[in-house]
């Protein structure tokens, strides 16, 4: 026979041969199949020898076997009785013999038995999966963030017996927090080949295992199985709020699109939201998020957002805030240029903005340092003509000094016409003295 055969347990396919060798002239009468029942080999199944013919039958002591096995008479070309178990049950485990049956062919003696072959048949088991979620215990209703939770499974740990290990899993990361070193008990199975497991784990619950899972794994070596718990909802107090802008920027230009400010923040239950304005006990919103569709200089300032909640009877608050600057809108624009009483040209002033002065702020400082030097020029040669010529009296004193305390104080000196004649006399006396 086939020795020491595995079968697993449930819809498997083991074979239980038995072959023999006899002359040709013997006379071959029975095969038999003993299985240790009640204290003693007994018969359970008996096969047709090829000589005889006939079919293969399950014996009254092998009723058990009925729907689970198939049974193969040998033949003269094959001397194998086989036993086929499509499907095999823990009382399958067993030790098993081969009786063989024959008359010596050349004596004529009477029929006698071959020896006994013997074998056995281990039944392994796979890992069941726990009928149940695992318990949660050490809570009075809901979860509370800081309370130490435990949770126990049990199930059918197969034979040889597996062993629990637990397993955690948030809604933020790919891998689980394992928990491998928990005890697992062991207790026989009903039947002599299963087992049966419990073990048990204790977590702290934190804020972040809101809407996480915990699940009780048994690793065995025809397979793992597990059995989770549904969704956890841990209660926690709100935090972490944040004000965030819709247009994102330092600032804002009166007139501009409306600006969104939304608010969130963390919390279970979920907070409630309620905004205002510094300095202003009004409500503006209850919703997590606020529009400043008027956007005004008058809107300015710093809003704030305040969001609230209740764990175990608590009423918990946290606030974020975001200042708001809103400019006005000063549009670029030119003219034409116009002539002034004096009728003299003159331009007019355009004042642009921000990014309007910016931009021409070279060009600007470049023209007033440009001015100033040929201002300055202008007036140290009409001293040092003057001087030269002997002709640096009180009055042309006075008109240099006046020329200059304008320019000196930011004011252009009136176009005048003595100005201009000053200006021309000073230039004659100088080509009549060369």
């Amino acid at each position: 026979m086939n020795q020491n055969m595995l079968g697993l347990l449930g819809p498997s396919t083991v074979q239980l041969n038995c072959s023999y060798d006899i002359d040709t002239d013997d006379v071959l009468f029975l095969i038999n199949f003993k299985a240790f029942i009640r204290g003693t080999f007994r018969n359970i199944v008996s096969f047709s020898p090829p000589n005889i013919g006939g079919a293969a039958l399950i014996l009254t002591d092998g009723f058990y076997l009925i729907g689970r096995v198939t049974l193969t008479n040998p033949t003269f070309a094959s001397t194998t009785a086989i036993m086929t178990f499509n499907e095999v049950d823990c009382e399958d485990e067993n030790d098993y013999q081969c009786e063989i049956n024959y008359q010596d062919g050349t004596t004529g003696e009477s029929p006698s038995p071959l020896p006994l072959a013997s074998t056995n048949l281990t039944v392994r088991a796979a890992a069941e999966k726990p009928a149940e979620a695992p318990l949660i215990t050490g809570v009075n209703g809901s979860i509370i963030e800081g309370q130490n939770v435990t949770f126990t499974c049990s199930g059918n740990v197969g034979n040889p017996p597996g062993t629990f290990i637990w397993e955690k899993f948030r809604m933020i990361g790919f891998f689980p927090t394992t928990y491998p070193d928990e005890p697992t008990i062991i207790t026989p199975g009903l039947v002599n080949c299963t087992n049966n497991g419990t073990s048990s784990v204790t977590i702290a619950m934190e804020s972040e295992d809101d809407r996480s899972l915990v699940r009780c794994v048994i690793k065995q070596e025809f397979g793992d199985v597990f059995q989770q718990t549904p969704i956890i909802s841990v209660l926690y107090s709100v935090r972490e709020t944040v004000v965030t802008p819709n247009p994102d920027q330092p600032s804002y230009i009166e007139g501009s699109d409306p600006i969104t400010l939304t608010c969130w923040g963390a919390g279970n239950p979920i907070p409630t939201y309620t905004w205002y304005k510094e300095a202003n006990d009004t409500i503006l919103s209850n919703t997590s998020a606020y529009v400043i569709n008027d956007v005004t200089v008058e809107n300015s300032g710093n809003y704030i957002c305040v969001i609230e909640n209740m764990v175990d009877g608590i009423m918990y608050n946290d606030s974020s805030d975001f200042n708001i600057i809103i400019g006005p809108n000063v549009t670029s624009s030119s003219s034409a240029p116009s002539s002034s009483p004096t009728g003299q040209p003159s331009s007019t002033v355009v004042v642009g903005g921000q990014d309007s002065v910016q931009d021409n702020l070279p060009a600007i400082i470049g023209g007033s340092v440009a001015a100033i030097v040929a201002v300055t020029i202008t007036i140290f040669i009409c001293k040092y003509t003057l001087k030269k010529n002997g002709k640096y009296d009180g009055q042309s004193q006075g008109q240099i000094n006046h020329y200059e305390t304008n320019f000196s104080s930011g004011n252009t000196p009136p176009a005048s016409t003595h100005h201009i004649d000053l200006y021309s006399s000073l230039q004659m006396k100088q080509s009549s003295k060369l």
